[in-house]
């Protein structure tokens, strides 16, 4: 079984960065309805500004899917 957190792009992030990306997936599949900064503010321990700050960085999520 392929996990997200065995994979070479992950590796390559630093802790903070892997902490976030965890956060964010984890936090995507536990929110029901719209999902956006606001929501993902709401229901974590990150504040909404930090996951704006966070996506304007460059990350390729679909290089996490096993293909």
């Amino acid at each position: 079984m392929f996990s997200v957190l065995e994979s070479e792009v992950f590796k390559k992030l630093n802790k903070s960065r892997k902490d976030f990306i965890v956060s964010v997936l984890w936090h995507i599949m536990s929110i029901r309805g719209r999902i956006n900064f606001l929501q993902l503010g709401r229901f974590s321990t990150i504040c909404e500004q930090t996951y704006r700050n966070q996506f304007v960085k460059k990350f390729d999520f679909l290089s996490l899917i096993p293909g």
